[in-house]
């Protein structure tokens, strides 16, 4: 009797040390998947170093007026992100530029990174499932207290509602923003900069990152580090230019690779046509059926 207990306890243990063994491996995957994203987070604004003429990686520098929708966000006096004017009060950017954030400094107008039409805001709206692990549904809205209009002003196109399920996939697309320029620049850029960029297939960008990579996420191919973004770009506009030759803006730039933004790897932006009806609800605006 004494044996066979003993026998009990010695298949207890083996099957709890596979159970362990198991455990681990599964979620020692997942781990490894998600180590190789990094958001490409709100940066600090006061590091800004004299012109640069380096380009952002692989890009131009913008002229004023090229992109009348593109906003600076100077983030409690203390970060900084992109972002899109989808009406004349209403700014589109990403959750993670948003969370904790009191006060919203928006430049407008301008291809500096500062000047311009300022107006602050205290009012913002950040997706109510919002999720900063696995980076999903990276959406936001700064309400403005007034509207932005003028010379070189002017709300963004957001997609129609038919678009959804258009993947986009193997069609050139636009990204623009005051971001750093290299991995090796601890300084974002001064003057408004924008790279044209490849958007790929979800699979194969889940073949880096993994399972944080579904229908709400749009990537794009960084060309083996030589064109994309980069920290400061967050929240910013990913535009496309449809038959009428309008812009629209189909993705916000939301996170990149972890080894770096010249690494060479894929960057993440949130698809802009799953969240069509959030908006419409959240920003009180008609976008085409």
């Amino acid at each position: 009797m004494h044996k066979q207990r003993e026998a009990q306890n010695c298949h207890l243990v083996v099957m709890r040390l596979l159970l362990t063994i198991f455990a681990l491996a599964v979620f020692g995957t997942q781990a490894i998947e998600w180590a190789k994203v990094k958001p490409i987070y709100k940066t600090r604004p006061t590091l800004t170093a004299p012109k640069i003429s380096n380009k952002i990686i692989g890009g131009d520098y913008a002229f004023l007026g090229q992109f009348p929708n593109q906003v600076a966000l100077y983030l409690d006096a203390a970060y900084f992100c992109g972002g899109s004017l989808i009406s004349d009060n209403i700014v589109l950017t990403a959750a993670h530029c948003a969370e904790d954030i009191r006060t919203f400094e928006v430049h407008a107008g301008t291809t500096w990174n500062q000047g311009g039409q300022v107006v602050t805001s205290r009012n913002a709206t950040i997706h109510e499932y919002y999720d900063s692990v696995t980076i999903i549904n990276d959406l936001a809205l700064v309400f403005l207290p007034n509207q932005l209009t003028g010379e070189n002003i002017g709300p963004v196109r957001l997609p129609s509602h038919s678009m959804l399920g258009v993947t986009f996939a193997g069609q050139y697309a636009r990204v623009s923003g005051w971001g750093r320029t290299s991995d090796s620049s601890p300084y974002i850029s001064e003057d408004l900069k924008f790279v044209d960029v490849k958007v790929i297939e979800n699979a194969e960008c889940a073949a880096v990152y993994g399972d944080i990579i579904n229908d709400s996420k749009i990537c794009v191919d960084t060309n083996a580090g030589l064109s994309g973004t980069c920290n400061g770009d967050s929240g910013g506009p990913l535009i496309i230019f449809e038959a009428d030759g309008d812009a629209t803006q189909i993705g916000v730039v939301s996170f990149g690779a972890s080894d770096g933004c010249e690494a060479g790897y894929p960057d993440g932006l949130t698809r802009i046509t799953e969240y069509l009806t959030w908006i419409e609800t959240n920003a009180g605006i008609t976008i085409r059926p």
